[in-house]
């Protein structure tokens, strides 16, 4: 489709406008009209003219830790005699940072749907279509030294944790120090209940009577989640200043309690530092993810189970009015949202979609009934979030067309003129233009991990 220029022309009850926009706005629904009486109102194509992609808010969380002292092995008093006792302490390296803000890209609008055979676009609002791209691989982005951070997606970071091993006398005097700085990136996935772990130990300097450190790691997680592989790295081999020590844990969030279906879990850390030649004494330094960056893991789409960290910035649908195969319904939708004075949605599951829909759409008659593909019923507000489902007789029933490049969408029968107040829709809409603009919300609900009751922000763009 060209980007030819479009007359929307618009009507309500006591309200009659013409504006002229740039874009498709579905022209490939070029086909008759039927029975033409009073059209809904929709919103200035052209307000929304400089939108942009939507951005993810990275979460930031000063680190906070335990410290321990403990009395030194006989191996290491063998080769200090005055060191009597041994303290890790762990901290932050500087404050918390402020929130910083980094360009996420716009959700991928889908194609034709191979997993909605009824054209409804209901089977795409859960799982889209076939060839949808896949989003780019999580990364979690070492920002300010002493913060947690992380991203509903990115995964969780911690930045330069500092562990200080310090040697005391019997008259508590230091007489040695070991400075190792930690670092560690966990990434999560749309697709997959395993969640990897890299963890990075490196001893900066020391003083004094501590020459090298030897340093071990043991990770945890909460309920729900099983721990796979419990330390990065094995053996006693000592650090020297300058050297570090990399290697990588493993956690499962699939440990669901009994009839449920998720579940939300911290991970937790301990650090056993000696001096060569001594056997690591529990406790040690310890620490934990932060409280606001709890991982949710689920098992609640269709065919993937994965995780994400849910954040206080919610995902963003956008819907294009210029898009090639839905196109044609983005003014309605905007007009529908303006009415309801919110951009916010919220997601349910396939069990209430299905009730929904059929609460919107059934009974509903095919315009086109010896033409596959010609006619479907689009419910908007979808039925795949909270706000759908209302009766369908009380929608605007609608059928959205350009013809001779004029846009339009006028009631479709004429015994049933809209009010210009209604909240809900019914569309008469081609099963292509129904399953890519619910392929839309199937990727968005992929990648993002909605469930039932996760609220998330509607957007429409040129």
């Amino acid at each position: 489709m060209t980007s030819s220029r479009i007359r929307w022309v618009l009507v309500a009850p006591l309200l009659t406008m013409a504006l002229t926009a740039t874009g498709t706005a579905g022209a490939a629904e070029d086909r008759p009209a039927p029975a033409r009486t009073t059209l809904t109102a929709a919103a200035d194509p052209a307000a929304d003219a400089g939108s942009t992609a939507p951005s993810t808010v990275l979460q930031s969380a000063a680190f906070a830790a335990e410290d321990t002292c403990t009395r030194l092995p006989a191996a290491a008093r063998a080769t200090i005699p005055d060191a009597v006792t041994a303290c890790v302490s762990v901290d932050g390296a500087t404050a918390a940072a402020p929130r910083t803000k980094t360009a996420a890209a716009a959700p991928a609008a889908a194609g034709l749907a191979a997993d909605d055979p009824d054209g409804d676009g209901l089977g795409t609002e859960f799982e889209p279509d076939a060839d949808d791209p896949e989003p780019p691989p999580p990364s979690c982005v070492l920002t300010s030294p002493g913060t947690w951070t992380w991203s509903r997606t990115g995964g969780l970071c911690l930045n330069g944790a500092e562990v200080t091993y310090t040697l005391y006398d019997a008259n508590g005097k230091t007489i040695g120090t070991g400075l190792i700085q930690v670092n560690s990136t966990l990434a999560t996935s749309y697709k997959s209940l395993d969640l990897n772990e890299t963890i990075t130990a490196k001893l900066v300097r020391v003083t004094g009577d501590v020459k090298s450190l030897v340093v071990k790691v043991q990770v945890a997680c909460g309920a729900g989640c099983t721990t796979v592989t419990k330390q990065p790295w094995y053996g006693t081999s000592e650090l020297t200043p300058g050297a570090e020590k990399t290697g990588k844990t493993k956690y499962n969030g699939g440990a669901f309690a009994a009839n449920t279906t998720r579940s939300s879990f911290r991970t937790s850390y301990k650090m056993y530092v000696t001096m060569p030649g001594a056997t690591p004494v529990d406790p040690s330094a310890s620490w934990s993810s932060p409280a606001t960056g709890e991982i949710r893991c689920d098992m609640e789409q269709p065919r993937l189970r994965g995780c994400v960290i849910p954040t206080d910035e919610m995902p963003v649908l956008s819907y294009s009015r210029g898009h090639a195969k839905y196109g044609i319904v983005v003014p309605i939708y905007e007009e529908i949202m303006r009415r309801r004075g919110t951009d916010v949605l919220h997601a349910v599951n396939q069990t209430k979609a299905n009730a929904n829909r059929a609460a919107t759409c059934t009974p509903f008659t095919n315009l086109y009934p010896g033409v596959t593909g010609a006619d479907s019923c689009d419910e908007f507000p979808p039925a795949s979030t909270s706000e759908g489902g209302q009766d369908g007789t009380l929608c605007a029933e609608l059928t959205p067309q350009v013809v001779n490049g004029i846009w339009s969408a006028p009631a479709t029968w004429p015994t049933r003129p809209t009010t210009g107040t209604e909240t809900c829709l019914r569309l008469h809409i081609t099963q292509r233009a129904n399953s890519s603009a619910g392929g839309v919300l199937g990727s968005l609900r992929k990648y993002q991990r909605l469930v039932d009751g996760d609220p998330f922000r509607i957007e429409f763009t040129a």
